[in-house]
């Protein structure tokens, strides 16, 4: 891998600066030094849901750490500042603060998300920064980090990557099921059927929190479909398009690689394989599915009929209300999983809607999405004042309202 990132980052420890900056093509990645040891890193690029995975993982161990208290945490801390100090960072040291996570466990995040964001940084093609060097400080859950030690953990994490590209190049990548028939070959149909419905618009790094699993590992285990035909791979959906290929060639390298590419289409069974396919199958199985139900309160029929279609799948049976005044009853009727409810309606708008809502004993712990085109603090306070558990910004894509599904149900 380029060397010139890790340069920068090794020459920037030694000055024993308390933060230093990088940034290129509108993405910023920033370190927090003390006596020369990394404190924490972080870069621009939607960093809480960096924390998000890490806690989604850390909920096996910690159950306190559910759906619920993860949104509790986003609209508390998502979009504020302090000072400087990242806001996933602050969110992680509350939940130590208020000892509903160990120090131990939140350093286990905290080195989690920093290898995300290390492996991000050492990717980056040569080229220059524009740097920032200042003096900022850490509160509470901060922990010493040998820089050296972890640019070499990295390094080889950065090489398992790179060994399976060019086929894969990102853990941003999204793999698709496309040939049941092929998948056949390797994977049990009901295993083939769970894993179809689980990949849909995921990326590795999310099907990895969702597993349960490293996501080097899911896609070590995923790359011989992959290879087969049987799972396409999408391109990193914006804005982590923006992030570096993990897998670069070089001019001389081209004629040998494009013979490598040839040859990944050739079916190997090999003992690591089956080992591989026996794990996913294990993780995939130990999921659990089934037919959620969504009801969307808006008093607008074409945004009701866009969610529809953007929800269009054998998961979700999708309910459209768009009558304010009667939402509550119909509510009531279809007992949904998750409750999509437009801030600005008629008559009754999504605020008091939300409230009355709450006040039903049925919908107590039922996931409120407020769905709204304002993302302001008073926004966010209104929401947590009426009861919501979370909120989506218009517009928004698909994968935008998948991963609020994957948030609060899956």
């Amino acid at each position: 891998m380029d060397k010139s990132s890790e340069k920068y980052l090794e020459e920037g420890s030694t000055r024993r600066d308390s933060f230093i900056s990088f940034s290129r093509d509108r993405l910023t990645w920033s370190f927090y030094f003390a006596q020369g040891k990394l404190l924490y890193a972080t870069n621009s690029l939607d960093s809480f849901e960096r924390l998000e995975r890490q806690l989604r993982r850390l909920s096996r161990e910690v159950p306190a750490l559910n759906e619920k208290m993860r949104s509790q945490l986003r609209l508390m801390f998502d979009e504020t500042e302090d000072d400087g100090v990242p806001i996933e960072y602050i969110a992680l040291n509350w939940l130590v603060t208020e000892q509903l996570l160990s120090k131990a466990l939140a350093i286990k995040a905290l080195v989690r998300m920093m290898q995300e964001v290390l492996e991000t940084f050492l990717a980056l093609p040569d080229g220059t920064f524009l740097i920032e060097r200042n003096t900022r400080s850490l509160p509470g859950i901060s922990c010493a980090f040998d820089l050296s030690k972890l640019l070499e953990l990295v390094s080889k994490r950065l090489q398992v990557w790179q060994d399976m590209g060019p086929v894969l190049f990102s853990p941003y990548q999204c793999p698709y099921l496309v040939s049941q028939t092929i998948a056949e070959k390797r994977l049990p149909i009901d295993t083939i059927q769970r894993l179809s419905r689980i990949l849909r618009g995921f990326n590795f790094r999310q099907l990895g929190a969702m597993l349960g699993r490293d996501e080097i590992t899911v896609a070590k285990q995923l790359l011989p479909l992959v290879r087969d035909g049987a799972i396409l791979l999408r391109d990193p959906v914006p804005p982590f398009d923006l992030l570096p290929s993990f897998y670069r060639l070089n001019p001389d390298e081209e004629a040998e690689n494009l013979v490598r590419l040839s040859e990944t289409f050739v079916e190997e069974e090999t003992e690591e394989d089956t080992q591989g396919f026996s794990s996913i199958t294990r993780s995939v199985n130990n999921q659990k599915l089934k037919t959620w139900k969504i009801a969307c309160v808006d008093d607008s029929q074409a945004m009701l009929n866009e969610i529809e279609r953007l929800l269009d799948t054998e998961e979700y049976e999708v309910a459209l209300i768009n009558d304010s005044l009667k939402a509550l009853m119909k509510l009531a009727s279809i007992r949904p999983d998750l409750i999509l409810l437009d801030v600005g309606m008629p008559n009754v708008d999504g605020y008091q809607l939300c409230t009355l809502i709450r006040k039903t004993h049925m919908f107590k712990e039922t996931p409120v999405v407020m769905v709204t085109g304002h993302k302001g603090l008073l926004d966010r306070a209104r929401a947590r004042l009426a009861g919501a558990t979370d909120y989506l910004t218009k517009p928004f894509t698909q994968v935008d309202l998948l991963k609020m599904v994957m948030r609060h149900l899956i």
